[in-house]
């Protein structure tokens, strides 16, 4: 089985040649129109623009991405089949007739929508975040938001965190491999067995954290990060005019859609059954 790796990938690709802050932007965009779109139809458009970006314009092989789609897809799945009984006018697209008929609930195609516009947005989501990790080295990300006159450590948590998910990923890996073959909990129930586990888990990746963090904290102080302009050197920003125009034209292009469609009555928080 091939193993998840959620890092930067090296390329050339339209994606990689744009500024970090222009692809901030762009995922900043996509957020607001999936979080707060209602209509269906626009939760599709959405997810196959990503999805073609993502495959067409980060340079990053698919199976990159279906690593993570192995993970997320069930959690998608749960979504699309229990939030239709909470819908209450969210989806804008779907007839009032009853499509199925359960004992908890008779669902109609409008709330078959509503789940399957909740799949969508986390899908076109996920797919962003990952067009953005694949082609974003943390080193631009943090030289670039820092020139843009932001505060370094605000700037540096973040991309800490970038930076350590992938060791938590395989730290996960190994102590689950380990747990295995000690049969740690195999004498309890399922439940505590798991719970066993998962506490052991967090424990080491806790631990791990702050490590890494108190080592990177070290080694910003001394060689005296922030401290003048022209103390740190980093290598050349990507820069990209093209790039940088299509993320503003996005981004504007959200916030005028989301103002146009604004309705509070059928925001995605109205969940009156």
């Amino acid at each position: 089985m091939a193993e998840f790796e959620l890092s930067f990938k090296q390329g050339n690709s339209i994606f990689h040649r744009m500024s970090p802050f222009s692809k901030v932007l762009f995922v900043l965009s996509v957020s607001f129109v999936a979080i707060f779109n209602t209509n269906l139809y626009v939760g599709v458009g959405l997810f196959l623009f990503c999805l073609a970006l993502a495959l067409f314009f980060t340079g990053v092989p698919f199976r990159n991405y279906w690593a993570l789609g192995k993970i997320i897809v069930p959690f998608v799945m749960i979504l699309a089949v229990v939030f239709p009984f909470f819908y209450g006018g969210q989806a804008t697209v779907g007839s009032d007739t009853i499509a199925l008929r359960t004992p908890i609930k008779d669902l109609t195609w409008a709330s078959l929508g509503f789940g399957a516009l909740l799949a969508l947005r986390f899908l076109a989501l996920a797919l962003a975040g990952l067009s953005f990790a694949f082609t974003t080295h943390p080193t631009d990300l943090v030289q670039n938001l820092s020139k843009r006159g932001w505060d370094y450590r605000i700037v540096h948590a973040p991309v800490l965190g970038l930076i350590l998910f992938p060791s938590f990923l395989k730290l996960g890996r190994e102590l689950s491999i380990a747990q295995r073959i000690r049969d740690l909990g195999q004498n309890t129930n399922w439940f505590k067995r798991k719970w066993v586990r998962a506490k052991h888990l967090a424990f080491s990746m806790l631990v791990l954290g702050l490590r890494n963090g108190q080592t990177q904290a070290m080694a910003l102080d001394i060689r005296g990060y922030g401290a003048h302009k022209t103390r740190t050197f980093m290598r050349e920003q990507p820069k990209h005019r093209g790039g940088e125009i299509f993320a503003w034209i996005f981004f504007v292009l959200s916030i005028i859609y989301l103002v146009i469609q604004f309705n509070p009555a059928t925001m995605q928080w109205n969940m009156e059954l």
